[in-house]
């Protein structure tokens, strides 16, 4: 290689620094020579092929004035003082490994990994050699994999099969970093259109009415339309050129909008379009494509599987309930009872439960296990469930047996923990005189612990046939007296807590009750 300016001691000084010049112009490797006021004096074959440049393009300018457009992992402008030949020349040490994307026109986004190195003789900076690999693949998987992470969790986490669509538009325009994101559905009120239902980033470019996936109006006719329609995967890669988007053209460019893909997938039941804009054009290679495609079945999958979780989980609460209906069957004392304990008293556990501070999931499954925790009385004669005055030792006895019924009709079930221990434990106590096994303290579970004292609660404020409610007052007064030795001592300061704070019983209903009591 031959310096721009031969007769340059500072050239000639860089130039000892560097391979021979047929050497250099066989490297894979772009080579970038800088004198000592950061402007190019001198590049290799490779540079000129990785920057998609000529060499009067680059030599004779600093990195900023390089027909190249240079930004950061985030898409902002990389500033020439982050560049790697002007650090090397401010600091006069080495930097590494500084991922930088170039855009040049009619191509995709390339990124580089870049190393800048200061060339010093007798104690002076005299330039900068600066070295660069492509790493574009490298760093588009892993670009991938993070968005897919990212949205693996949006999924994992969410409640309902449709919300996480508006936090991965939310995603993309974050982590892509994309200009925009939305996700349309094909419309249930007019045939052809596509209504706009979650969307993030340039929002302001989206219309109602833009796109359709009719074949006969030219709103359809458009990426996101043709991707509805045909279901396949659509790429305009220079929305200022390409015949595709024509009748969007102007709007696009109001917005900065260089490219766009339209990815079609279903959602529960329903077909739906991702599309996703970026600023430069050619975003959308083939490598880029894929990853997103990726991401978009794995969140039809996951959605699949959340919509097959919800409805799982609507059919565990229609399976309790019939089980607490099976005694209502057999007694009417029983079928006030399980109406208030089932309904009143779980209510008042998942209260409980939040107050004690634990996660949704454990809540909902408290709640569910106090609507069957009693589900052993229906192997109780009903002769006993339904005998007036008091029961004799023996009768007691044989009630005190449901909890191990309960037990064991829930744990052939396959139920989830910890619905069938909660019927097992609800009448242990914290000093051991509860049963059937005597368990104390925290051999209990907490679940069965927070059931407990919302039993007792819920039992002494509702009605009877045979008294009044005993009143808030009382039944908090009766589980603090047992705090510590009946009760546990923080949930009742829950219990406390929540009723301070206006947790109410709904009211209940009238019921012809016979009582039951014991010796």
């Amino acid at each position: 290689m031959n310096p721009a300016n031969a007769q340059s001691g500072a050239h000639v000084t860089l130039h000892r620094h560097v391979f021979s010049s047929d050497f250099a112009n066989e490297l894979r490797t772009g080579l970038l020579i800088f004198d000592a006021n950061g402007i190019a004096v001198d590049c290799n074959k490779a540079a000129l092929e990785l920057l998609a440049a000529s060499r009067t393009e680059l030599v004779g300018h600093n990195s900023t004035a390089m027909p190249l457009k240079s930004i950061r992992e985030d898409g902002s402008v990389l500033p020439l003082n982050e560049h790697a030949s002007a650090r090397a020349l401010s600091t006069g040490q080495p930097c590494y490994g500084i991922i930088m994307g170039i855009d040049n026109s009619g191509r995709s986004r390339r990124w580089l990994s870049v190393d800048g190195y200061p060339v010093i003789e007798d104690g002076r900076i005299q330039g900068a050699i600066v070295i660069f690999d492509d790493v574009s693949a490298m760093w588009k998987q892993r670009h991938a994999l993070r968005l897919l992470n990212e949205v693996n969790q949006i999924v994992m986490l969410a409640t309902d099969e449709i919300d996480p669509l508006q936090h991965l538009c939310e995603a993309l325009v974050k982590y892509g970093p994309y200009a925009l994101a939305w996700v349309g559905f094909a419309s249930s009120q007019a045939r052809g259109r596509i209504d706009i239902a979650f969307s993030s980033g340039t929002t302001d470019y989206l219309r109602e009415g833009m796109a359709s996936w009719s074949k006969t109006d030219n709103t359809g006719h458009g990426p996101v339309g043709t991707a509805l329609r045909t279901g396949t995967i659509q790429v305009v890669n220079d929305l200022d050129t390409d015949q595709i988007s024509e009748s969007w053209r102007a709007r696009a460019r109001q917005f900065d909008l260089g490219s766009c893909t339209a990815i079609p997938f279903t959602v529960a039941g329903q077909v739906a379009v991702l599309g996703v804009y970026d600023q430069h054009a050619y975003t959308f290679d083939e490598t880029t494509v894929q990853g997103l495609e990726s991401i978009m079945r794995e969140t039809e999958f996951g959605l699949a599987h959340r919509q097959s979780t919800n409805r799982l989980a609507k059919a565990l609460d229609g399976t309790l309930a019939a089980l607490g209906q099976m005694i209502e069957t057999r007694d009417p004392y029983t079928a006030g009872h399980q109406f208030h304990v089932g309904t009143l008293g779980a209510a008042l556990a998942a209260a409980l439960a939040i107050e004690y501070g634990l996660d949704p999931a454990m809540v909902e499954l408290i709640r569910q296990s106090g609507e069957v925790h009693d589900i052993g009385k229906i192997a109780v004669p009903s002769e006993i469930l339904t005998k007036p005055g008091r029961l004799s030792r023996l009768e007691y006895e044989m009630v005190k047996r449901h909890p191990q019924i309960g037990y064991d009709i829930l744990s052939k079930a396959s139920l989830p923990w910890p619905i069938a221990e909660v019927a097992l434990q609800h009448h242990e106590r914290m000093d051991g005189s509860g049963y059937p096994n005597g368990l104390k303290g925290n051999d209990i579970v907490l679940p069965a612990r927070i059931v407990a004292v919302a039993d007792v609660v819920e039992a002494m404020t509702q009605h009877r046939p045979y008294r009044e409610g005993l009143g808030l007052d009382r039944a908090l007064a009766e589980v603090a007296a047992g705090a510590g030795t009946l009760f546990d001592p923080d949930i009742v300061a829950c219990c406390q807590s929540v009723f301070d704070r206006g947790f109410a019983f709904a009211p209940e209903p009238t019921v012809e009750l016979t009582r039951v009591t014991t010796e």
